[in-house]
């Protein structure tokens, strides 16, 4: 469900299942990339953008926020603290992120691209590319590829390569792939949807 109040922008491709987009900035159009979907459950609150060939499972919640009461005036409570604003930074994911079911990640956190993060984690800090985490709070695990790979493999941005050439290259090891897809040269175009005021509209 998307709030009336918030936008959508999709990618052809990208899929939302049974998940609520309430966002906080009204004027500031979620964007999600193709290939990426959101499973049931889910929430979307202070988020910007998801990229291309994002996997995001059951019950995440994006965006929580980090101090909706204020901590350091007399009352937490905003029965009396009326005039409490809080300020967020929406989050980020890059592309070909992996999150799994149960995840909460809070505001003004940044995923890299190729990064994972483990079930029922909940992350507070910023995941590097390639980068896999887990646990409360999130800690590093460690990396999915080596160095040069990772390098090379954020050089590529295959993410944004024709997706029919793509399905002809294999993508189980990364070194041949590192060289196969130098002969890709054609980018990918996909089409776009946008949500405002729960109303659906095709974007050229």
């Amino acid at each position: 469900m998307v709030a009336p109040q918030s936008q959508l922008i999709m990618e052809e491709h990208a899929s939302i299942k049974s998940s609520n987009i309430d966002l906080a900035d009204s004027e500031t159009p979620l964007q999600i990339g193709a290939f990426s979907y959101i499973r049931s459950g889910g929430k979307a609150l202070h988020v910007k953008e998801i990229g291309r060939f994002c996997s995001i499972g059951r019950n995440v919640i994006l965006g929580e926020a980090r101090a909706n009461h204020p901590l350091y005036w007399v009352a937490t409570s905003l029965s009396v603290s009326r005039k409490y604003q809080p300020e967020h930074t929406p989050v980020t994911i890059g592309h070909d992120v992996w999150i799994a079911h149960d995840v909460v990640i809070m505001a003004g956190v940044t995923i890299g691209t190729g990064a994972v993060v483990g079930r029922n984690a909940i992350v507070t800090k910023d995941v590097e590319p390639y980068q896999i985490v887990a646990g409360n709070p999130a800690r590093a695990i460690r990396y999915r590829f080596n160095a040069d790979q990772r390098h090379a493999l954020l050089a590529s941005e295959w993410w944004n390569l024709d997706y029919e050439a793509l399905k002809t290259l294999s993508f189980r090891d990364v070194d041949a792939f590192l060289i196969a897809v130098q002969g890709i040269t054609t980018k990918a175009h996909y089409r776009k949807i946008a949500v405002r005021n729960q109303k659906v509209f095709v974007l050229k």
